[in-house]
């Protein structure tokens, strides 16, 4: 009997099925370590910048005979990381002219306005890696008046939008731009409450290079709640950006690919409206928890401590009776791949609310920046939450665009906890926040109008990692492989 356990133990086949049942579970353990851990998701591995150089796109809409005036203006820093080396951080138009904005020197910021179209934002040398931009815009009078901002994006192959609408009082555009040279090619999958919705013309579409397109939603997806976006490029890659309107109008920019865990950060503090809207692209149903990261820790918001999600659907819960008016991050925990967004509103007696979409993120690395502190319009307040389940002690640093330090300061931060700082320095400036190697550390920057009389302007721009781009991407499974 000892002979046959033998000699079916050493065959040549239960040897193979043995290796690769062993490799299988190795795989798996460093996936889940890597990509599943219990403290933050994982980056996206959809940016492949070129060695030396990046490019990230302000979108913008183009101008318009009539539209509300409006001042616009992009803001660029290249932060301080590498003194001992060269490097260029310019502005051009989509056509590839040249714009005044050009930062020759590291730890300075510059700024173009008015801005009327989609402009480019290119880093070579040391500034590849070190390079941040935004783009703010203010509509200063109509019913439309707003703030409105969003950083510049980098292009990527994959995209995710949650919570976009479709319908007469909440219209959408979604704007995607083709920096590169080639051509590009998108493919466009769309989830509503019901799961998947069908849309014509929603593969293939064609972007030229140095080109953009604009996809009006209304009329073309038919769907009466909210419902959530996937964009593919199929060749090339591109960025993409939803323009909101909602009576006022703000930039939706994609959330971080789906993952077990989501964290969505700069959640403003306000007794307006907050709704959280969760995607879940997989053929399984998803069991999501819900947590604010608050002050004084974790916490579940009531009435919306959880919700279920149906295979290829989206889903929302109303998140305001829950937070409080309290600041913070959105931490979900799911048995599936899920991503998400906050849609927050404004609101103040008298004046007239006003949009800012949070989405979903992922954990800084080294450093995260916003390339607008302060400004002259508007209140800023700097909100990071430490997702992890272990204290996080972060530096951060206001610094103005001729280079000068204006404030630093220390925060530690608690386990899934969140902290918060006004920015009072003199504008223009940027903010860099330092975060310990492996955190799980989030932010962002809330721009508040509360003295301005008809619009209570709001707008969140969350920090990035501008070092990103010189990190290979990490793997990430494909979930839509198989289904």
């Amino acid at each position: 009997m000892s002979d046959i356990r033998q000699r079916a133990f050493t065959s040549p086949g239960r040897r193979a099925a043995a290796l690769g049942a062993a490799l299988g579970a190795v795989l798996l353990l460093v996936g889940g370590g890597m990509l599943f851990g219990q403290e933050a998701p994982a980056s996206n591995a959809t940016r492949t910048p070129l060695v030396g150089r990046t490019t990230a796109v302000c979108t913008t809409s183009v101008a318009q005979r009539g539209a509300p005036a409006e001042k616009t203006e992009v803001s660029a820093v290249a932060v301080r990381d590498a003194p001992d080396r060269s490097g260029l951080l310019t502005g051009s138009t989509l056509s590839s002219e040249p714009t005044e904005l050009k930062i020759t020197q590291q730890g300075k910021g510059d700024q173009l306005s008015p801005v009327t179209a989609p402009i480019v934002v290119s880093g070579e040398g040391a500034m590849a890696t070190t390079g941040s931009s935004v783009i703010v815009s203010d509509v200063m009078e109509g019913s439309g008046a707003s703030l409105s901002a969003a950083p510049c994006l980098a292009p990527a192959t994959l995209h995710w939008f949650s919570g976009l609408s479709a319908t007469d009082d909440d219209r959408t555009d979604l704007i995607l731009t083709n920096p590169d040279d080639a051509q590009a090619q998108v493919d466009l999958r769309y989830y509503g409450q019901s799961g998947r919705i069908a849309v014509p013309a929603s593969s293939g579409r064609v972007i030229k290079g140095h080109h953009f397109v604009k996809v009006s939603l209304n009329g073309l997806v038919p769907a009466d709640g909210p419902f959530s976006v996937q964009v593919q490029a199929t060749e090339g890659r591109v960025t993409a950006v939803a323009k909101r309107s909602q009576g006022v109008a703000d930039w939706q920019i994609p959330s971080a690919s789906p993952s077990p865990i989501v964290v969505i950060p700069g959640i403003p503090s306000d007794a307006g409206r907050r709704q959280l809207v969760v995607t879940n692209p997989g053929n399984s149903r998803a069991t999501v928890g819900v947590q604010l990261l608050g002050f004084q820790g974790p916490y579940e918001p009531s009435g919306a401590e959880s919700l279920e999600v149906a295979p290829e659907s989206t889903a929302t819960v109303s998140l305001e009776k829950g937070l409080g008016g309290a600041a913070g991050s959105i931490k979900l925990t799911s048995n599936v791949p899920v991503t998400g967004a906050v849609i927050s509103t404004s609101q103040r007696r008298g004046a007239a609310t006003d949009l800012a979409i949070q989405s979903a993120a992922v954990p800084l690395i080294g450093s995260g920046v916003s390339a607008l502190a302060t400004s002259n319009s508007a209140e800023s307040e700097l909100i990071v939450s430490n997702a992890g389940e272990a204290d996080a002690q972060i530096t951060f640093e206001v610094i103005s665009y001729d280079g000068v330090t204006l404030r630093t300061g220390d925060m530690l931060l608690g386990a899934n906890s969140t902290a918060t700082r006004r920015l009072n320095s003199p504008a223009p400036s940027y903010v860099v926040v330092k975060v310990p190697d492996g955190s799980s550390v989030f932010g962002g920057v809330v721009l508040t109008q509360p003295d301005r009389r008809e619009v209570s302007g709001l707008a969140t721009i969350p920090l990035n990692s501008p070092d990103l781009a010189s990190r290979a991407p990490a793997t990430r499974p494909d979930y839509s492989v198989g289904h």
